[in-house]
């Protein structure tokens, strides 16, 4: 790499030299020069390109080496083989290895008589493959190392990470917590975390009026109103996972990234039950957008664990049309599987059978629309925002919610802290990791109430 740089940059220069001379003539390049510099420029690019992929290559091998740790390329105890051209780096050919290998199978599956090879296992040499048996006659000693974890954890703590002959692919269990980020809340992130009140009015109970010529305005019978909606900032914090460093040294897969990941996760999941649930003020948590939300439309007698098409068409229309523009359901994904099995008055799925949906197929359990082609669900041509932290539907259960959602604010303070503690437990040989968020949550209702709710019927 250092000599094609080199090179690159002497060619470059050679180039370079040739416009400068003109230059320096006042004159125009010859043909001749033209010729030259246009060849030595292709070099150059060439060389480059090079250069480049080199720099690609590196940085994905040092990207693999940091996920799956050190690459076994010394006798570290491990047994590890780095095979460069027919010698490994212990100073065996291939015979050689053939031979060991032919050894270590049962008799009855050797092949050949490559493992009592005078030829293949010198006579007199140490090959040490470990701490265990020795192979006798030839004065030839094999040593075996026994089969043993690596590391000192247990499986479901981390060990099944450790290489050891598995399938390389790590399968997450996840479960779907999306919900209110999701629904397109107002996002408002600000470098620190000090009250920030965010100010509303409400003129909409006044009018304008119609006066004669040479009339004087008359006085609104009522003033202007002003409010506001006060944000702060609660702090979250994933509680700490404490990793042994041996699981950080031997696992195939990157740890750290691995945890912080899970870590995010818990955060997420906290705040989407706050910011759907949450008490508000006074509670230590944001006010969640179905606790800020007003009542839209309650379900007739008997609908305690039900709910029928009108009730849709009342809880769209308990909105403001104003508020109506970009609105959005949203409910409880076991609400959803109960609206998939409604239709409409011509048998069609009431999930995606307005006019604004006809055209396109229903995919049922697919709620964020990020499959190529599919779009989320509809009702009513509403989009329809799934999120599990929503009451089930019960009695008097606030089971739907219908609005602007933008009109929910949510305040992120900075962005997410991912901490390594290096040293804190360093005194039981492990490393702790935390993730920290300050954030807050509320509806901006200046009086309208843009988003509304349906309750299930008491009885």
């Amino acid at each position: 790499m250092k000599q094609l740089l080199q090179k690159r940059a002497q060619v470059f220069e050679q180039a370079r030299q040739i416009v400068l001379k003109a230059e320096g003539e006042q004159r125009a390049m010859s043909a001749e020069e033209v010729t030259q510099y246009d060849a030595m420029m292709v070099d150059v690019r060439s060389m480059g390109e090079t250069i480049e992929r080199s720099r690609q290559s590196s940085e994905l091998s040092a990207q693999l080496d940091q996920s799956v740790g050190p690459r076994r390329n010394s006798n570290d105890g491990r047994n590890a083989r780095v095979f460069k051209g027919d010698v490994d780096e212990r100073g065996y050919t291939a015979d050689e290895r053939r031979a060991w290998q032919q050894w270590a199978l049962p008799a009855d599956q050797r092949k050949g008589d490559d493992h009592r090879s005078l030829g293949a296992l010198q006579s007199g040499v140490s090959y040490k493959l470990g701490n265990g048996a020795a192979i006798s006659g030839e004065a030839i000693h094999i040593n075996l190392r026994a089969a043993s974890p690596l590391s000192d954890v247990t499986g479901a703590a981390g060990a099944y990470t450790v290489p050891n002959g598995f399938v390389y692919n790590l399968e997450t269990n996840l479960k779907w917590y999306g919900g209110v980020r999701a629904a397109g809340p107002t996002i408002l992130k600000t470098a620190t975390g000090n009250p920030l009140p965010w100010p509303t009015t409400d003129d909409t109970s006044n009018t304008g009026e119609i006066t004669a010529e040479n009339t004087a305005a008359g006085q609104a019978s009522t003033e202007m109103s002003f409010g506001q909606v006060n944000f702060g900032a609660y702090k979250y914090d994933s509680q700490v996972v404490k990793v042994p460093i041996e699981l950080i040294q031997d696992s195939a897969f990157d740890i750290q990234t691995i945890v912080f990941d899970a870590l995010q996760r818990r955060i997420g999941r906290k705040q989407n039950a706050d910011f759907t649930n949450g008490a508000g003020s006074g509670s230590s948590q944001p006010k969640g957008v179905l606790a800020a939300a007003s009542l839209g439309v309650t379900g007739a007698s008997g609908e305690t664990a039900t709910v029928i098409y009108k009730d849709f068409v009342n809880l769209e229309h308990s909105v403001d049309p104003w508020y109506r523009v970009g609105a959005k359901y949203m409910f409880h994904d076991s609400t959803a599987a109960f609206v998939e099995s409604m239709v409409d008055g011509n048998g069609r799925p009431l999930l995606n059978s307005s006019f604004a949906g006809i055209s396109q197929e229903a995919f049922a359990g697919r709620p964020d629309g990020t499959a190529p082609g599919i779009t989320r669900y509809t009702i009513k041509g509403y989009p329809v925002v799934i999120n599990n932290d929503m009451p089930t539907m019960a009695a008097s259960a606030k089971s739907m919610l219908f609005g602007d959602f933008s009109k929910y604010v949510i305040r992120d303070v900075m962005d997410i802290m991912l901490i390594r503690f290096n040293e804190l437990y360093m005194g039981s040989l492990q490393v702790g990791f935390l993730a920290v968020a300050r954030a807050d949550g509320n509806l901006v209702d200046a009086g309208s109430h843009p988003i509304r709710y349906f309750a299930n019927a008491a009885s």
